[in-house]
């Protein structure tokens, strides 16, 4: 696989649909809506372990961070458990966000997120998308923190 080198300015992530339950479609969608935000992404797609996320993120260069879609909870904990040592030994520098395609996979992982964050994950994210809001500051390095979804502010509607 060739190392991907991205141009100033370009943010770039490596999505993978870790494990055998995560589609493709998933890992897609996740992908193209991350594009749509001016985020490029390289796209491992599905079926991946730990260690193969670990090792395509080491090689392309200016990656800021992985994307793992979990479309379920029942093993992704166990997927993720050598995290914390990959991130210890420098293998995964950049944040690691866990989550789905804003389907119904959050429901699946919610009760997990503590855990997941234990291990060594970023966030939870009910929709890998909203990941390109969350990518560390280029300047200081560190993550925005998570905050709740703005609400649109009124308009006023004048009637003639």
């Amino acid at each position: 696989m060739r190392e991907v080198e991205t141009r100033s300015g370009v943010r770039l992530v490596v999505v993978g649909a870790i494990g055998e339950g995560a589609s493709s479609a998933a890992a897609f969608l996740v992908s193209m809506r991350l594009n749509c935000r001016g985020v490029r992404t390289v796209n491992l797609g599905t079926g991946i372990t730990l260690a193969e996320a670990a090792a395509a993120l080491s090689r392309h260069r200016g990656a800021e961070a992985l994307l793992l879609v979990s479309e379920s909870g029942v093993h992704v904990t166990r997927q993720l458990s050598g995290l914390a040592e990959l991130r210890t030994a420098g293998d995964v520098a950049g944040p690691v966000f866990v989550g789905g395609a804003g389907s119904g996979s959050w429901r699946a992982l919610r009760p997990l997120a503590a855990q997941l964050r234990g291990l060594g994950v970023t966030e939870v994210l009910s929709d890998l998308a909203d990941a390109a809001a969350l990518l560390p500051d280029r300047h200081s390095g560190t993550v925005p923190a998570v905050a709740a979804p703005a609400q649109p502010e009124p308009v006023a509607v004048q009637v003639a």
